[in-house]
């Protein structure tokens, strides 16, 4: 069993930006979500490419490639990495 460990959302977004990256973050029900998410646009299909605006402050947003859709983490949320 691998380690979990703590990042910023600054480097979760930097990661994100660069490719593909697998990361837990609690969810406010206080359950474990894991995710696997991009902000690289070659990664994300062009049914769910951006079609302008800005996310909402105080979060991050991510590609779900399992989903298939948009998400965010709020800013007041742990997050990590194996």
């Amino acid at each position: 069993m691998s380690v979990l460990k703590n990042i910023s959302h600054e480097v979760l977004r930097n990661r994100l930006r660069e490719g593909t990256v697998t990361f837990s973050f609690r969810k406010t029900d206080g359950s474990l979500r894991r995710a696997l998410g991009t902000l690289d646009s070659s990664r994300i299909p062009e049914s769910g490419k951006p079609k302008g605006g800005s996310p909402p402050p105080g979060v991050t947003t991510f590609f779900d490639l399992e989903k298939s859709a948009w998400r965010s983490v709020s800013y007041t949320q742990e997050i990590w990495v194996d």
